[in-house]
């Protein structure tokens, strides 16, 4: 999947190039086919990406349109050109069926 809808013409979320997602890569991983490798950068121009954003990633395993787990990513701020990251994994939980009305 790629982003470049907010590109140079519309300018970035809130005119912060650190918060502008480009590409989305998700693919088997070639020495382990039980896991799967995630890669997703931002704007080549931005220095470094926004510690006081939360980057979410939201997967749907089963495709009814809901999310089964979601990623989020806090980065800290920039030290001599690098930053550390903080990842957290939340699973949903079991849904029950929803009860749809009808006319019997």
């Amino acid at each position: 999947m790629s982003n470049h809808f907010t590109g140079l013409s519309l300018g970035p979320p809130l005119g912060d190039q650190r918060l502008d997602l480009c590409d989305l890569y998700a693919f088997q991983s070639p020495t382990d086919p039980s896991r799967t490798v995630i890669i997703l950068n931002a704007n080549p121009n931005a220095d470094a990406l926004h510690p006081d954003a939360i980057y979410r990633l939201n997967i749907d395993n089963d495709g009814d349109l809901l999310t089964d787990i979601a990623f989020s990513y806090v980065f800290s701020k920039p030290q001599n050109g690098k930053q550390t990251f903080n990842v957290f994994m939340a699973k949903a939980r079991s849904r029950a069926p929803s009860k749809r009305s009808g006319r019997k």
